[in-house]
């Protein structure tokens, strides 16, 4: 019978947010050969292929796609299920994050939670910033961090420039854009620049995102040093679109003094990027 194991769904669902397995396994404290493996045994146990090489990078086939769709669906209804039986992960820490932030700054903020919870362990969510906001009403997670107001607590982190991003492989017109399904702020300040600016394609995760663009389907904008996927570059001469603030929610459980210390370790390490 074939079966879904939800660590491996996880590892797919950080792959495709972080758009590739050495971001993905530096993200989830995990080795890329382990995060490889993951995807493997995802194909191995459905009979297709998930991802394919493109160039130094990878991309999702269409029935990856069709997966990683199934995927978003699943985790979360597992660990709702966990959670209204009362067992499970309940005593893991969870840091959920926008898949802008940098594997150095996840890696900062965990160091300083397992100082913090030396017998707990740390389970990673990657969502855009809507779905980070339910994290901290339901108080589901001890850190989050993403774009905008988060939230009850919510720190600001930096004001982050965003950046227009196209294809190497053939220029595409400035009007047609590639963004990510409302809500999301990067979009609303793509469409502000006026009526000759239109979406040719939504997308639902960083992969797909970074697929449509590198194939010519149109440009987006990102935050800037965001590292960016092979067959992508910084586009000039577009209007400017400002910036976002990078902000962090964190839960009550953590004690003042590692607050502070998360709050300073972000602000130092997006500063030092």
């Amino acid at each position: 019978m074939t079966t879904l194991d939800i660590t491996a769904l996880r590892s797919l669902i950080a792959v495709a947010s972080l758009a590739g397995v050495r971001r993905a396994a530096d993200a989830l404290h995990l080795s890329q050969p382990a995060v490889s493996g993951h995807l493997r045994k995802l194909e191995d146990e459905l009979g297709f292929e998930i991802v394919f090489r493109q160039g130094r990078s990878i991309a999702f086939t269409a029935r990856g796609e069709d997966l990683l769709r199934e995927a978003y669906a699943l985790v979360a209804a597992h660990d709702a299920a966990l959670a209204r039986l009362g067992g499970g992960y309940d005593h893991d820490i969870v840091v959920a994050s926008t898949e802008h932030a940098s594997a150095p700054m996840l890696q900062a903020v965990a160091r300083l939670l397992r100082e913090e919870f030396p017998h707990r362990g740390i389970r990673f969510e990657f969502h855009r910033s809507a779905r980070l906001r339910e994290f901290v009403h339901k108080r589901t997670a001890t850190v989050a961090i993403g774009f905008g107001d988060l939230g009850r607590g919510v720190e600001h982190v930096a004001d982050v420039p965003l950046e227009w991003i196209g294809s190497d492989r053939a220029p595409v017109a400035a009007h047609r854009l590639v963004a990510f399904a409302r809500p999301c702020v990067i979009r609303d300040r793509m469409l502000a620049l006026g009526e000759d600016f239109s979406i040719e394609r939504e997308c639902v995760d960083m992969a797909s995102l970074v697929n449509a663009v590198r194939s010519g389907v149109g440009v987006t904008a990102l935050p800037s040093r965001t590292r960016l996927a092979p067959g992508l570059h910084p586009l000039q001469g577009l209007p400017a679109l400002g910036t976002v603030p990078m902000t962090v929610v964190v839960g009550a459980e953590v004690t003042d003094r590692v607050r502070q210390g998360i709050h300073q370790e972000l602000r130092e390490v997006w500063a030092a990027l």
